[in-house]
């Protein structure tokens, strides 16, 4: 019985049963809301790739079909140029075929077919204008290739079939007696001038490789047609100046030649009064050359003044080399005060001066003047050294109060000038140097130093 009855739940257990029972259904909505998030997430990925890929297959479409225009574009303009520039020429060929070919269906047995006469009267007139052509496209390709004077002798050679041929066509539509008939006149001249103008495409085309290679030959300068009116003859000399000079700007070239033209009239004589005279009289206005200098005669070492001029050599040299040594010793004792005082002390001294003073005063000034400038430097220091330095402006007194300012009769006198070695002033020997500034420069004066007085005494009022 046990079997078949159930057992009761107790209510936590039922509790508990439906608490799992809500988490179960809460999990399973969980996981089913994750899986469509999944699923919309796959779908959008999907979608957008799939938007990127039509992106894709769009661009690449429309950049198919605009660089399918671009190439039709391309292959228009060039066509275009083409005809633009072939054109005409063809239009001119055509002409002088159709003349050949009505004379040849006219010449053809009537009994023929109309095609087959049609036939040959097309092949006859293409035969005879395609010969001049033929050689005029030798000439082309020579002229690209470089070598114009191949291409001058084949342009010249299809002239030739080209008149050649012309004539045969002006014959075949004139009247009697070769009176001329606008039809003949027409295709004779599309004969004759269909060389001339593949020759004239030709030499474009020339001309554009020569200016890609950067060897077009240059015409110089271009000058307004104002400037042309105003001045014809200058502006044409102008031109041709530049050419020369190969200048292509117009004011370079102007100024350039202008200047030329002044120099060329300043060289004439007399200005262009006395040139157009000399011009209408028939002389010569050449520029005389400058005389030459006269070629010295040969020396001769028997000439009486050469000989003169030797002995005065040999005379002055016996003389340098015999005072040479004297005024050397002056020299060391006019630098040495010491050797004046030997040479007094010899009883020499005084008259040794007085000769010597006007000898070396010449030779011996830049070196006095040395000495006296590097003494006077010498003396400034040491006075520096025993007043101290004193800053410029400053109203403090130079020297120390208990030392004595030195008299200012004489520079010698002080203590750096005995410390030097100089002699004293009762000695009478040395003249000394007064060196004022005026100017900017030094004055100097030559005075005895027994005869000076000191300053103080000069400076006195009398």
């Amino acid at each position: 019985m046990k079997l078949l009855t159930r057992p009761r739940l107790t209510a936590e257990e039922i509790a508990a049963a439906r608490s799992a029972e809500v988490r179960a259904d809460v999990d399973r909505a969980r996981q089913l809301d994750a899986l469509q998030r999944e699923r919309a997430a796959a779908d959008r990925a999907e979608e957008r790739r799939a938007e990127r890929d039509r992106a894709r297959a769009e661009k690449r479409r429309r950049k198919a079909l605009a660089k399918a225009r671009a190439q039709r574009r391309a292959r228009r303009r060039a066509l275009a140029s083409v005809v633009r520039t072939v054109g005409p020429l063809l239009l001119v060929n055509l002409a002088a075929i159709g003349g050949q070919a009505a004379y040849g269906f006219t010449r053809t047995p009537a009994a023929w077919p109309v095609l087959a006469r049609l036939l040959v009267a097309v092949v006859y007139a293409a035969t005879v204008e395609s010969i001049s052509l033929y050689v005029n496209w030798h000439a082309h390709d020579a002229l690209l290739n470089d070598s114009p004077s191949t291409a001058a002798a084949m342009r010249r050679r299809a002239y030739g079939i080209a008149a050649v041929v012309a004539v045969v066509n002006y014959s075949h539509f004139d009247d009697e007696g070769w009176t001329p008939t606008p039809f003949a006149v027409g295709s004779g001249m599309a004969s004759l001038l269909s060389p001339w103008l593949w020759g004239l495409h030709t030499r474009r085309a020339h001309d554009m490789q020569l200016l890609r290679q950067e060897l077009r030959d240059e015409t110089g300068a271009t000058f307004d047609r104002r400037r042309k009116r105003a001045f014809p003859v200058r502006t044409w000399r102008a031109q041709r100046w530049s050419i020369e000079h190969s200048v292509r700007d117009p004011r370079e070239a102007w100024t350039g030649y202008h200047a030329e033209r002044a120099a060329r009239l300043a060289a004439l004589p007399g200005g262009r009064l006395r040139t157009a005279l000399a011009v209408l009289r028939g002389l010569d206005l050449r520029a005389q050359a400058a005389p030459a200098e006269p070629t010295p005669e040969p020396v001769s070492l028997d000439d009486p003044d050469i000989q003169a001029c030797a002995e005065v050599r040999e005379r002055m040299r016996g003389i340098r080399d015999r005072y040479g040594a004297g005024a050397a010793r002056i020299a060391a004792a006019d630098r040495d005060p010491r050797r004046w005082i030997d040479l007094r002390a010899a009883g020499c001294g005084t008259s040794l001066t007085r000769r010597t003073s006007l000898r070396t005063c010449a030779a011996l000034r830049p070196l006095r003047i040395l000495r006296r400038w590097k003494l006077r430097s010498t003396v400034r220091r040491r006075m520096h050294r025993m007043r101290g330095p004193v800053r410029r402006g400053s109203t403090r007194r130079r020297y120390p109060a208990s030392t004595t300012r030195p008299a200012a009769t004489d520079v010698r006198r002080c203590r750096p000038g005995r410390r030097l070695g100089w002699p004293r002033r009762t000695t009478g020997l040395w003249p000394s140097t007064d060196a004022r500034r005026s100017a900017g420069t030094w004055r100097r004066r030559r005075v005895c130093t027994c005869d000076r007085e000191p300053v103080e005494a000069r400076r006195r009022p009398k």
